[in-house]
């Protein structure tokens, strides 16, 4: 009987011990996996923000990457205020061109005959052939972006057009002008930047988010000797005028061009013959509607023998008076 109650004694503490190791196997699996668990969480935690500085990484350089916009609409509306009264100022009206609404010049329509799929020849600029495209931000991957075009075509005498390009390079402001009237020998179409200080400076007050102070009375003072040269031969293109007769354009070089001196309303040029021989001066005096042009023939013959005036209308260009100066 005793041996019986050891024997199921034992066989009691067997069955409890085995119980109490089953217990403890259990618990440390459970920790085993809790931990696991906590481990994955941690592992898919850091992963995800990870990621997440990542993207965050990846949205700031991409926005970084994307060029700024230096142009809008409310600085072109800006511009073409300016440019009327600018254009008034100067005698001129000015209308703005863009893709799909071009001006005819001399027989090539612009904007769309140089920019865009559908150009029919290139673009230049002091003489080099480069790259431009319109855009209305003002940002483009071309050398040149052009945010504008204006051009007095429809109005303005024959050989008297001009067309101005309003543009970005190298993230500045630079206003283009062409005058060009037939082709050229590279079959490019040709612009260079304004001499007009009123019109360039304008244009960078604009771009820098600043209104230019706009005035529609005419100025009185030549901004440039380009405004003069440009002066001059509208009014030998005014047919109106009798003096249109007496020149010979397959001999006219604009480069024959020189300036002799500039001051304010009074600028005088030189022209000089391309073979050398001969020459003449030409003084333009700038009063409120109207130019006197004063012609000096001769190398020697300026300042004290001037020859011949015309009282010139700023408005057309037409020549309302001419005088003798020979025995003055």
């Amino acid at each position: 009987m005793k041996r019986w109650m050891i024997g199921a004694g034992l066989l009691f503490i067997f069955l409890g011990t085995a119980g109490c190791s089953n217990n403890k196997t259990t618990d440390s699996q459970t920790r085993t996996l809790e931990t696991k668990n906590q481990t994955t969480e941690k592992k898919e935690s850091s992963e995800k923000s990870s990621s997440t500085i990542q993207s965050s990484q990846t949205t700031a350089e991409s926005s970084s990457d994307q060029p700024t916009a230096v142009w809008d609409t409310n600085k072109a509306t800006a511009l073409q205020q300016f440019m009327e009264n600018w254009g008034e100022s100067m005698g001129q009206s000015y209308q703005a061109y863009q893709p799909g609404n071009s001006v005819d010049f001399y027989g090539l329509k612009l904007p769309d005959g140089i920019l865009g799929p559908n150009k029919n020849q290139p673009m230049a600029v002091n003489d080099t052939i480069v790259s431009a495209e319109w855009s209305q931000n003002g940002t483009s991957s071309a050398d040149y972006s052009i945010v504008a075009s204006y051009s007095d075509a429809e109005s303005a005498p024959y050989a008297g057009k001009h067309v101005y390009f309003f543009a970005i390079y190298q993230q500045q402001p630079v206003v283009l002008m062409s005058m060009q009237n037939q082709e050229m020998p590279d079959g490019a179409f040709h612009f260079k930047a304004t001499d007009n200080q009123d019109l360039a400076a304008g244009f960078q007050q604009l771009f820098e988010g600043q209104i230019p102070e706009l005035s529609a009375k005419p100025q009185t003072k030549w901004t440039s000797m380009e405004e003069a040269i440009q002066f001059y031969e509208a009014t030998y293109r005014n047919t109106a005028n009798e003096i249109s007769q007496h020149i010979l354009w397959e001999n006219y070089d604009r480069k024959c061009w020189n300036l002799v001196e500039h001051n304010g309303n009074r600028i005088v040029l030189h022209w000089s013959n391309i073979s050398g021989a001969g020459g003449s001066y030409n003084e333009f005096v700038k009063n409120d509607t109207t130019t006197d042009l004063i012609f000096y023939d001769g190398n020697t013959s300026y300042p004290d023998r001037p020859s011949r005036k015309y009282t010139v209308q700023n408005s057309d260009h037409k020549v309302i008076a001419e005088e003798e100066l020979w025995n003055k």
